[in-house]
């Protein structure tokens, strides 16, 4: 049970910090076009920020598989056998999917352009993606180097600014 509410938390993690992140184009009413992607996260309107949440959501799909490699593979630094975890969760029911509120909170201000927050996501998605039993997950709580600039720039859009000033 501990370790599904661990990959809970994870995903949780991932999914919000999925929302916002792309940009289909919306315009934030201070320019007459320009690239999507060089915009700052502080300049989409609500309804940008919606709409790249939903549409970079999608892009980030990570399924019931993956979820139960990275439930195995955590079980497995705690000494269980991470391929029975695995076995034991892929035969579980699905669950249906609660909806996932997006949250720009920390988009005020942010400075760091949707293009940079995109390649985050993705790199965080790949990265979760890629634990599984052979290849167990990174427990240093280092993020992936793609998600420097935004870390840099606006720390609280991915949750590493816990406690501490933005800009």
């Amino acid at each position: 049970m501990t370790r599904m509410k661990l990959v809970g938390v994870l995903m949780a993690g991932l999914a919000l910090a999925a929302c916002g992140g792309d940009d289909d184009g919306g315009d934030d009413g201070s320019t007459g076009g320009g690239d999507p992607d060089g915009k700052q996260l502080g300049s989409l309107t609500a309804a940008d920020s919606e709409a790249l949440c939903q549409d970079l959501a999608a892009s980030a799909t990570v399924t019931k598989e993956d979820l139960c490699e990275v439930a195995g593979a955590y079980s497995a630094l705690g000494g269980a056998d991470c391929e029975a975890t695995t076995a034991e969760c892929m035969s579980q029911p699905e669950q249906p999917s609660e909806g996932v509120e997006c949250s720009t909170e920390g988009f005020t201000g942010c400075t760091a352009t949707v293009a940079e927050y995109k390649a985050c996501i993705t790199a965080q998605v790949n990265t979760l993606k890629a634990i599984s039993c052979t290849m167990p997950p990174d427990t240093s709580g280092e993020q992936p180097a793609a998600c420097a600039p935004v870390n840099d720039k606006c720390p609280e859009v991915l949750g590493a600014g816990t406690g501490g000033e933005g800009s």
